[in-house]
């Protein structure tokens, strides 16, 4: 029993976005019935283009971030005992929306954390839709599908982090590629051709043009 319990996927809900793992459920956790069959998860980038000049064919697409994922699942609940468990369909429904859904002490729906095997995600309901498939005579549901959508959450201080982990405000290096000019480092290091006579100055270089095949540049914090 207990091992089919933790083989089930869980949605468990959190009244605190930060430390969800380390932090105890604020509700009851919702506990597939049926593992899915499948899910999927959606990543969509994100770029600015502006509007091109008079007489342009059009401009670049500038890259500006990587949105939050989408987490897509199917939860079967059946109410017939064909499969050897019986659940009560709308029982079960009300279930799911109690964990997912809006909590009253922090005026918005919890923070989630879906868990099954290796897949461990800090999220917040999106969407959801109900699809009742069978019913007895009086109208009662017998089976149901729950199809929901997760969104991605990040806590603050973990967003905060990797944000700052890849920002080029931060003082790194590069290694010199074949016939690489100094300007060009600094477009793709700090998105401006700018900053290059502070680079130089930085790495005392006495020629702006050539740059010595495997050199190691140190790229310092600008203030923007």
């Amino acid at each position: 029993m207990l091992d089919g319990f933790l083989g089930k996927l869980k949605i468990l809900p959190f009244s605190q976005s930060d430390n969800v793992q380390a932090a105890l459920p604020s509700g009851p956790p919702f506990i597939a019935q049926f593992n899915p069959e499948s899910f999927s998860v959606a990543t969509e980038l994100e770029y600015a283009q502006e509007d091109p000049a008079h007489g342009d064919d059009g401009e670049e697409a500038k890259f500006k971030c990587i949105k939050p994922q989408q987490y897509s699942f199917d939860f079967l609940i059946d109410g017939t005992g064909a499969s050897g468990e019986k659940k009560e369909v709308l029982l079960e429904i009300e279930l799911f929306k109690a964990t997912v859904g809006f909590f009253g002490p922090i005026h918005r729906p919890r923070f989630l954390m879906l868990s099954w095997g290796t897949f461990v995600a800090n999220c917040v309901l999106e969407t959801y839709t109900i699809n009742y498939k069978l019913f007895k005579s009086d109208g009662t549901p017998l089976r149901a599908v729950i199809s929901a959508t997760f969104k991605e959450h990040k806590p603050k201080l973990l967003k905060e982090l990797l944000k700052n982990l890849g920002s080029p405000d931060l003082t790194h290096s590069h290694e010199v590629l074949d016939k690489e000019h100094l300007w060009w480092v600094c477009h793709k290091e700090y998105d401006a051709t700018k900053y290059y006579i502070h680079v130089a100055e930085k790495n005392k270089l006495n020629n702006l043009r050539r740059l010595k095949n495997g050199k190691r540049l140190y790229l310092p914090p600008i203030e923007k």
